[in-house]
């Protein structure tokens, strides 16, 4: 009965010890359960406030000159908060700020914290956690079995030189060293199996050194001496396991049992099964007889056949068994249901030749050889050695595995995941010592999805690790607050041992400053301001450290603010957003207005740091026109101009200023001034959205109209007269020269008395470098034309009077360059007609002939009677003038 309970309780104990052991590198999900269990105290949990200013730490602390992020405060269950407020942040300093545990809060079992703090580059953070161990109270002792294979394949010299002996001799001492230079050699019972088949290393097939303290250094020398026989034989694998079990059965103690099987090969020997049962596809032998299935180079059972060998088998509880597998995974699985952790190694694994010792022929794959090795462990609990050294290797992590049952944070983890409104800087995540007991074997950090996750953490007394990363504040997201408390992580778990609770650290949350763009207009008008409206709209765009991007948001500004506003948030993708004052990287945000656009305006921006003034001009055009060769301007021309696209129509007459919105446009003359020649000549113009001027592709920049000769030249020019803008170049002036029309002189001869036309008559018109034109005779010919008079003098004259009339004198016409006519000596009408239609311009001449006088015929009285009676009438003038003035002197005396 008493038995009966001890194995009852030992069973149960085993159990809750069953899943502590763990290997950390070899040994895959084996989480080893630490031998006290450590509670957290509910009450130090981190507490936030929330409002209007953001999510932070309700009991916190500061680093002194860093005001854009908070930390919490330690504390622990019987001092609560520590109400320490402010420290330098120091890295090395582990003795502030942190969260305590454990019933001892003078010793407790595990302590955690988690700052930030600035760096030199705005919105950077570093981000330090900490983790603090300590020694199990109440220690458990663990009992060990070591079964060695110490088959005769273990040699070097049949094994293609592997040295697999002394891997597992040198092993199994550093196993011990490790256990022994912890301090804890008296918690940890080893004891060792050697096995064989029999009459090798002995006629049971096994050496054995039983459990005791490995701190017994009579003991240790026992187990190395064992070791130190050679190894020869089979592999009777069920045997080392049956024996090792029986070794920790006969203890009957509350220990945690564990057993580590070391073996470079298949079973080539096992017991006969009498009873069998089949799990999950494979059999499992669980009745022995005592003798035994000695195949001797192989797993599969054979038998002699003359010279030859042929497979044999045997049936059992409707089973067939035809190798040694089921009864040494039968074995194992015994040792298992007993609460045995069961870890193994397989040294330098290969396949299986089966009954014919030859190599060509294979009975298992050395895949599925692993397969049915992996099964002998407790779940997860099998390893590879792919060669000698991986045996030493494998040894000492068993032994680290072992110390971590003694530390208070045995396979814990952390959980970091990031705050929303981050994002993680460009450093790798690091983790160090920092205790004044070094941590061997540091976890292992991982960042991925937004997480860092810290795994395979162990600590003991004095052992303390430091995780490092950075952090950037996302201040280039659209949903970004100024001055607003962002928490930097989401909730931050630390779990100390597999079955704990997890406990939390103190989250810090920081800030960033923004910023604000000021924007002006200004208004530059030539006409009127009617067109202007009540407001405008503005594109944003932001730059860092001269970065251009595709950043974009938009403003509007208006009347109301009497055009001139201090921004601190605009609209982008149809939300208000605020301006922060620099990027992800810490770089500086430049706010600048990139364009505005007002109908009937040209708008150029001038940008400084987080300022734009905007300057609306209107644009226009004025058309000058002047005669050829003078600088004499006409009146009476019509230009129209029109925009390239149609939708611009404008009739301008000279000296008329036109607004001109940005486009390409066309001049062209469709009225010439009176007596002026029409030049249709299309001239083109652009109006760039920058407010450049230009014609065919070339700018306009001359200040005044070229001049040629006495006049200017046809073209285009900046009308600083008109222009009112700041660069005083937002009127552009068109001078056109039009040529006067060629004049035709019409003379009229008629009579001077009665009026009458006059035929017969012949004139000459000579211009002054002597060159005579030749008229076109009308008929009658009492009118003479002389056609296309270009400007000058010319001087008509009467070659030939009509008969019986005097000749006139000689006549002079001038026509000057600016149609204007002069005509001297002539005894008759005249004037000049300025013509608006496509005919030449005209002057209109009379020349008017006497007659001659019908004087006496030879032998008359001639003229002397007509002398006489002029002389008569001369003399009677003179008399009378003489009274005349004799009588005004006289009446001038009285």
């Amino acid at each position: 009965m008493k038995n009966n309970i001890h194995k009852i309780v030992n069973g149960l104990f085993l159990r809750v010890f069953g899943i502590l052991l763990i290997l950390s590198t070899l040994v895959v999900n084996a989480l080893m359960i630490p031998l006290t269990t450590v509670s957290a105290a509910s009450d130090i949990t981190p507490q936030y406030t929330s409002n209007s200013t953001g999510v932070f730490p309700t009991n916190s602390w500061t680093i002194p000159g860093q005001n854009t992020v908070i930390n919490h405060q330690g504390g622990d269950t019987s001092n609560s908060w520590d109400k320490n407020s402010s420290w330098n942040g120091d890295s090395s300093d582990t003795s502030k700020s942190y969260l305590k545990f454990g019933t001892d809060t003078s010793n407790p079992d595990y302590q955690i914290r988690k700052y930030a703090k600035e760096t030199s580059t705005p919105g950077l953070y570093d981000v330090y956690l900490n983790a603090k161990g300590n020694e199990v109270k109440n220690i458990k002792p663990i009992d060990i079995v070591l079964v060695v294979d110490m088959s005769g394949s273990m040699n070097s010299s049949v094994n293609g030189g592997n040295d697999r002996v002394g891997a597992a001799r040198q092993g199994v001492k550093n196993f011990l060293k490790t256990i022994n230079d912890a301090g804890i050699g008296q918690y940890v019972n080893v004891g060792v199996v050697g096995f064989s088949s029999p009459d090798y290393i002995s006629s049971s097939g096994t050496l054995s050194e039983n459990i005791d303290a490995s701190d017994n250094q009579a003991h240790i020398t026992r187990i190395n001496n064992l070791l130190a026989n050679d190894f020869t034989g089979g592999t009777f694998t069920q045997l080392g396991i049956r024996t090792g079990q029986s070794m920790l059965a006969s203890d009957s103690n509350d220990h945690k049992k564990m057993m580590i099987l070391l073996t470079d090969g298949v079973p080539t020997f096992s017991y006969k099964v009498t009873g069998a049962t089949t799990i999950n596809g494979t059999d499992y032998g669980t009745a022995f007889g005592t003798n035994r299935d000695e195949p001797g180079f192989t797993s599969q059972l054979w038998k002699a056949s003359g010279n030859s060998r042929t497979p044999s088998s045997y049936n059992v509880s409707g089973k067939t068994i035809k190798d040694t597998w089921p009864a040494t995974l039968g074995e194992s699985l015994i040792a298992k249901n007993q609460s045995t952790e069961l870890h193994a190694l397989g040294i330098q694994l290969s396949k299986d030749v089966g009954y014919t010792n030859n190599n060509s022929y294979t009975y298992l794959t050395d895949s599925q050889v692993r397969d049915r090795m992996k099964l002998l462990a407790s779940p997860g609990l099998y390893q590879d050695a792919n060669s000698a050294a991986d045996v030493e290797t494998y040894l000492k992590n068993q032994a680290k595995d072992v110390l971590s049952q003694f530390n208070t944070v045995n396979q814990g983890s952390i959980s970091d995941p990031l705050g929303s409104q981050f994002i993680y800087g460009d450093d790798t995540p690091t983790v160090k010592s920092v205790g004044s007991s070094v941590v061997q074997n540091l976890p292992t950090v991982t960042k991925s999805n937004g997480s860092i996750s810290v795994s395979n953490i162990n600590l003991g007394k004095d052992q303390e690790i430091q995780i490092h990363y950075q952090v950037h504040l996302n201040t280039e997201s659209d949903n970004f607050k100024p001055d607003y408390w962002y928490q930097m992580n989401g909730k931050t778990t630390f779990t100390p041992t597999k079955d704990s609770n997890a406990v939390e650290f103190g989250v810090p949350s920081a800030k960033a400053p923004g910023t604000e763009l000021k924007v002006t207009k200004q208004w530059q008008e030539l006409l009127d301001s009617s067109k202007r409206p009540d407001s405008i709209n503005f594109e944003v765009t932001r730059t860092a450290n001269n970065q251009s991007n595709d950043w974009r948001a938009t403003g509007t500004l208006g009347k109301s603010d009497n055009w001139s506003k201090t921004f601190k948030q605009l609209n982008r993708n149809n939300q208000l957003i605020s301006l922060p004052a620099y990027d992800n990287k810490g770089g500086t945000f430049n706010y600048q207005v990139l364009n505005e656009s007002t109908d009937g305006y040209v708008s150029s921006i001038t940008n400084k740091t987080n300022e734009s003034t905007i300057t609306n001009t209107q644009y226009g055009l004025i058309i000058d026109k002047y005669a050829s060769n003078s600088k004499n301007k006409l009146t009476g021309a019509e230009f129209i101009v029109k925009s390239a696209d149609g939708k611009q129509s404008y009739t301008l007459t000279d000296n008329q200023l036109q607004q001109l919105t940005p486009g390409d446009y066309t001049i062209q003359e469709t009225k010439s001034p009176s007596g002026y020649q029409l030049d249709s000549t299309v001239y083109p113009i652009t109006l760039s959205q920058d407010g450049k001027w230009s014609s065919s592709g070339q700018g306009i920049n001359v200040k005044s109209p070229t001049t040629d000769g006495n006049g200017y030249k046809d073209g285009f020019s900046i009308a600083t007269d008109k222009s009112n803008n700041t660069d005083n170049n937002n009127v552009v002036r068109f001078v056109k020269n039009d040529a006067f029309k060629k004049f035709d002189l019409t003379v009229n001869k008629v009579d001077k008395t009665t009026g009458n036309a006059l035929k017969d008559a012949k004139f000459t018109l000579t211009d002054s470098d002597g060159k005579t034109s030749v008229y076109k005779e009308t008929d009658p010919t009492s009118t003479f034309t002389f056609e296309n008079l270009s400007s000058g003098t010319y001087t008509l004259k009467e070659s030939k009077a009509p008969d019986g009339y005097i000749a006139s004198k000689d006549v002079t016409i001038i026509i000057s360059d600016d149609g204007s006519v002069k005509i001297t000596n002539n005894n008759g009408d005249w004037k000049s007609t300025l013509q608006n239609d496509a005919g030449n311009n005209q002057i209109s001449l009379t020349v008017n002939n006497s007659n001659k006088t019908v004087f006496p015929s030879t032998g008359g009285t001639g003229i002397v009677h007509y002398m006489l009676i002029a002389g008569a009438f001369i003399l009677i003038a003179l008399g009378a003038s003489g009274y005349y003035i004799f009588r005004i002197k006289r009446g001038n005396r009285s």
